[in-house]
C-alpha cells in the first residue's frame, strides 16, 4: 500500500505591498530586486504599485495603501506587510503622512533628500546634506555612478554593494539617535534613509 504523503509544510510566500511615489527610481529598484534570480521565488507575492509623485502626496499615498490593505483583508488574502516609499524633496506635509501610517500599521521607507541617497550609501558613508534631489544626483553621477539613469535596473548595478549600504545607513541613523530619543522626527534630518530596513527584510524573507 503506498505511503500517504505528508502535508506540504512549506511556508507560504509572504505577501508584501510596496507603494512608490516615484515613477521610475524606486519601482525600478524594487522590481530589479524582485527579478533577481536568487530572490524571485520568495518574492513572487511581492506587489509593487507606482504612483505619480506630481499628483500624489505622501499622505495620499498612505491613504491609498490603507485602501489596498483593507481590500486585501476583506478578500481574505491579507498582506503580511505594507510599505510606502517616500522622500522629502519638495514635500512639506510629512507629519500627516507619518501619523496616518502609524495609525494604520503601514510602514514608511523614507529618504532625505531623495531615494538616491540610498544609492550613494553603496559607495560612501557620507553625512553631507543635500538640499535638492538634483544636487544629490549630480554628486552621485560625477563621483560614483557615471551614466546614472532613473530608468536603469539600478538594483542589479548596485547589488554587490548592498550589504555595505545597509551598514552605512545603520551608522548614519545612530548619529541621530539622541535627537530621535529627544522627540525629533526623522523627516527633520538631512541626510537620512531607512530604506535599508525594507531591503534587508526582502533579502531575508
Amino acid at each position: 500500500m503506498p505511503k500517504k504523503r505528508g502535508k506540504d509544510r512549506r511556508k507560504p510566500k509572504d505577501r508584501i505591498l510596496i507603494l512608490c511615489e516615484g515613477k521610475e527610481t524606486e519601482p525600478n529598484y524594487f522590481k530589479g530586486l524582485k527579478r533577481d534570480k536568487h530572490q524571485r521565488n520568495k518574492l513572487a507575492a511581492l506587489r509593487i504599485e507606482v504612483y505619480d509623485s506630481r499628483k500624489t502626496t505622501g499622505k495620499e499615498l498612505v491613504i491609498q495603501a490603507k485602501v489596498l490593505k483593507e481590500t486585501a483583508q476583506n478578500e481574505r488574502n491579507p498582506y503580511d506587510d505594507v510599505w510606502v516609499v517616500i522622500d522629502k524633496d519638495g514635500y512639506t506635509k510629512h507629519p500627516h503622512a507619518f501619523d496616518q501610517a502609524y495609525a494604520n500599521k503601514i510602514n514608511i521607507a523614507f529618504s532625505s533628500i531623495s531615494f538616491e541617497y540610498w544609492f550613494l550609501l553603496h559607495f560612501s558613508e557620507t553625512s553631507k546634506p543635500f538640499h535638492k534631489a538634483d544636487q544629490l544626483i549630480r554628486h552621485l553621477k560625477s563621483n560614483y555612478m557615471t551614466g546614472y539613469q532613473k530608468s536603469d535596473d539600478n538594483y542589479l548595478r548596485l547589488k554587490e554593494k548592498t550589504e555595505t549600504a545597509i551598514t552605512h545607513a545603520v551608522r548614519i541613523r545612530k548619529n541621530y539617535q539622541h535627537e530621535i530619543d529627544s522627540g525629533k522626527k526623522i523627516y527633520e534630518f538631512n541626510p537620512y534613509t531607512d530604506v535599508d530596513i525594507l531591503v534587508n527584510k526582502l533579502l531575508n524573507l
